[in-house]
């Protein structure tokens, strides 16, 4: 008989052994594949009866999971079998792992901002500068838009820069759930805008709402009506928010934040 070798959580295991079918119905992984990973000292069995039968125990079921997590990322088994017996904790390693992840998510959401203009591009519905080709290839890209915030609004911004990369990094549903709730709300006013609505009209409130508490996640803070005033001005200074929120439609980019800032207004005489 064997003991389970990975040290668990500071948390009472009342859950019985499960067999190594019983994990593999649970997790999807073949019960071939569990068995290899025993062989190459992957992932033991909690223990193993005299019969031969492989249990598992939580300890097993947290290290199966991070394995998979590893190799959602494609590496390799020796590699994944070197970090998980390094001295680096569980925990502190599923940190890590978050924050590449979350870093990675960020990527690929600016690559489906670029590929949805680059096709508009091609269907000739809109424009494309060849600068913007590449924008979400360079590693430049968001170290340019935090340096022009910080000159642009002050040293201060920096630490509002830093607070709003945690909160973002702690989001449940991280970036890209964050990235679809923001283009939802945004196809939502550019609907308002296009239905030749106002943008000082008070059937906004509902949705500029919803937009200035998804910002509210976004920053780690709440969002006062002066912020919402503060994001206007910048969505109209930066030049790449005027060409993104120009190829969503034309003239929306003056009518958004007259919109934001109506709104704020609204907000301010309220309190």
């Amino acid at each position: 008989m064997t003991k389970s070798t990975y040290p668990l959580p500071k948390q009472p295991d009342a859950q019985e052994p499960l067999t190594v079918g019983d994990v593999a119905k649970l997790s999807g992984v073949s019960v071939r594949t569990l068995h290899h990973y025993d062989t190459i000292g992957l992932l033991k069995p909690a223990l193993i009866r005299p019969n031969g039968y492989r249990y598992y125990k939580q300890a097993e079921l947290l290290r199966l999971q991070e394995i998979l997590f590893y190799r959602a990322t494609d590496l390799s088994l020796a590699d994944i079998k070197a970090l998980l017996d390094g001295p680096t904790p569980m925990l502190d390693r599923l940190k890590k792992h978050r924050s590449e992840l979350v870093r990675r998510a960020e990527r690929q959401a600016n690559m489906i901002a670029t590929l949805d203009a680059t096709i508009s591009h091609l269907m000739e519905e809109t424009t494309m500068a060849n600068q913007d080709l590449y924008t979400p290839f360079s590693a430049e890209t968001q170290a340019e838009y935090e340096n022009w915030l910080i000159d642009t609004y002050g040293s201060g911004m920096a630490g509002e820069i830093a607070t709003s990369k945690a909160a973002i990094a702690s989001l449940p549903e991280g970036i890209m759930g964050a990235m679809e709730a923001l283009q939802i709300i945004e196809a939502r006013l550019v609907e308002a805008y296009e239905g030749g609505l106002e943008p000082d009209h008070t059937d906004l409130h509902v949705v500029l709402e919803d937009q200035r508490a998804l910002m509210a996640k976004l920053w780690g803070k709440p969002c006062p009506a002066e912020g919402i005033t503060g994001l206007g001005d910048l969505y109209l200074s930066h030049p790449d928010f005027v060409a993104r929120y120009e190829r969503l439609a034309h003239g929306f980019s003056q009518w958004l934040p007259t919109a934001m800032k109506a709104h704020a207004a609204r907000l301010s005489d309220a309190s």
